[in-house]
């Protein structure tokens, strides 16, 4: 005789109990949770649960390099990373170092990972600003773009540390079309290994001939609208043929390791483009729309969803902020930070590049990430749908240094470069800050889990944080009312020749043009 013995959910062991959760994505884990006393005691007495929940609450992913760590440790570096921007705090320098570029006028600066770098169309600078760690692969402190490591006349250099990967573009020129609807080579890419400088390993060519196919005969001039932006295997280039700026505008999608390359056209009246990652990008138009695009495997990347802005941020051209890019293979794993943003905690910042009404736009990336955007048909949606609840808008000046890392906004107000009266106030006025001679950095969060549990927690006496709303004070339009957090560095920089603002995970890095100069 054969029996049967039913046991409920509930009757089996805590450990297994635990174990089951852990197998739902946290949204459903919380909505279980409150179902009954006994989930809710197991999720609350689990490690495993509660990592997983403030992993999620946190809006970050885990890397590989988390792999070999237990949870317990999992869990304490997950909350120092936490409680670092959580309060008003002091910036102490772990890093500091001064280069000397031949050209001022082209230094461009940029950041990742620890590895700050700059280029003045003949040198290229990196510095390695990690204390912490000795770099399996170093990087050299100081090159000249000459003829025989790179190409010379550089119109853009790019760096992504993870990859090893250094992507320089010469200067394009005229390109003279004698054969109509014939492929023309336009400007070509080269591939480098940024720790050697030589062709990169895993690249299939090191040097890639870009072609375009023109419509008529007659010359054209070619030039790149911004830096190539790179997100794993991808690399994007926008540039435009004619001398008029939105016009002509085309895309030229790139596959570094294969040696692939193909051009697409875009809207003419392109103001701005971000590349979201390897299968997604966006484009802001004259018009105030923001088109989401989506790359395909073969044909022409197609138009998804276009959010249209409100009138009051229109501008004729827009700069992108955004965090940057963590996909690819990993080829120096040293670099790899446990943690990276989930795209749906991310924010993207739009700076209208104006001089009636300069505003810059936080926008929630989580708009970018349904599933929606597969639709066949493209569809629009108003301002109003979507404005009020996704983005906070700011007052701005293109002196304040703008630096995002996932849901943060690292934000440097030099008071001396704007009247009294014009300075966007981030958040409260803070006891005991002076900056008639200095100025200081505020760090905006814009994490909507962690502002709903600092509003429970909130103490209004608190002079340490803030949960703020645009509403409470002039910023400009108030055309949302997106709450964020408000936290500032006590510590004062000098405003005189302050270039440069870098926000990571756990670090501030400022740079000065007139000593040449990164602080970390």
């Amino acid at each position: 005789m054969t029996m049967t013995v039913t046991i409920g959910f509930l009757s089996l062991p805590t450990e297994l109990i635990c174990h089951i959760l852990c197998f739902l994505t946290p949204r459903d884990l919380c909505r279980c949770a409150v179902t009954c006393k006994t989930i809710q005691n197991a999720a609350q007495n689990s490690i495993h649960v509660q990592y997983k929940l403030e992993l999620y609450a946190q809006g970050f992913t885990e890397t590989r390099t988390l792999n070999s760590i237990g949870v317990d440790r999992r869990m304490s570096s997950l909350k120092r990373l936490v409680t670092l921007w959580q309060s008003v705090f002091h910036a102490s320098t772990v890093f500091e170092d001064a280069v000397s570029p031949v050209n001022q006028y082209y230094l461009k600066r940029h950041m990742k990972c620890g590895i700050w770098w700059s280029w003045d169309r003949d040198n290229i600078f990196i510095r390695d600003c990690n204390t912490n760690i000795k770099l399996s692969h170093p990087f050299p402190r100081h090159e000249q773009l000459s003829q025989d490591r790179l190409l010379r006349s550089a119109r853009s250099v790019v760096l992504d540390p993870i990859q090893d990967l250094l992507v320089v573009l010469p200067s394009p020129g005229i390109c003279i079309v004698t054969d109509a609807e014939q492929n023309c080579h336009i400007f070509s890419v080269e591939f480098r290994s940024a720790s050697s400088l030589l062709p990169h390993p895993d690249s299939v060519n090191a040097s890639l001939k870009c072609q375009h196919s023109f419509e008529e005969s007659g010359p054209y001039p070619i030039n790149l609208t911004q830096d190539p932006a790179i997100c794993g295997d991808r690399i994007v280039v926008l540039y435009h043929t004619s001398d008029i700026v939105g016009s002509n505008v085309f895309i030229q999608v790139i596959d570094w390791r294969k040696g692939h390359a193909k051009s697409y056209p875009l809207r003419r009246d392109v103001a701005g483009f971000h590349l979201v990652d390897e299968q997604k990008f966006v484009v802001i138009d004259t018009q105030g729309v923001i088109t989401l695009y989506t790359l395909q495997e073969h044909g022409s990347p197609q138009r998804r969803v276009m959010y249209r802005l409100h009138e009051s941020v229109r501008a004729p051209l827009y700069l992108f902020h955004a965090t940057p890019s963590f996909h690819g293979a990993t080829a120096c794993p040293d670099l790899e930070p446990g943690y990276v943003p989930s795209l749906e905690s991310q924010i993207i910042v739009l700076e209208t590049l104006t001089n009636t009404w300069p505003v810059i736009l936080v926008i929630d990336m989580a708009i970018f990430s349904g599933n929606a955007f597969y639709s066949e048909t493209p569809v629009e949606i108003p301002w109003w749908e979507w404005g009020p609840q996704h983005t906070c808008c700011f007052r701005h000046h293109s002196s304040h240094q703008i630096s995002v890392f996932g849901s943060k906004i690292a934000y440097a107000l030099p008071r001396y470069a704007l009247p009294r009266d014009l300075t966007p106030k981030v958040g409260k006025t803070l006891e005991g800050l002076r900056a008639e001679t200095c100025f200081y950095v505020h760090i905006l969060d814009f994490n909507k889990r962690a502002i709903a549990r600092a509003e429970n927690i909130y103490d209004p006496d608190s002079p340490t944080r803030f949960i703020c709303k645009l509403s409470d004070y002039i910023h400009g339009p108030v055309i949302s009312n997106r709450p964020y957090i408000a936290t500032v560095c006590r510590t004062r920089f000098l405003p005189n020749y302050f270039s440069g603002l870098f926000l990571e995970h756990d670090r501030l890095t400022l740079t000065w043009r007139w000593l040449n100069e990164a602080k970390s």
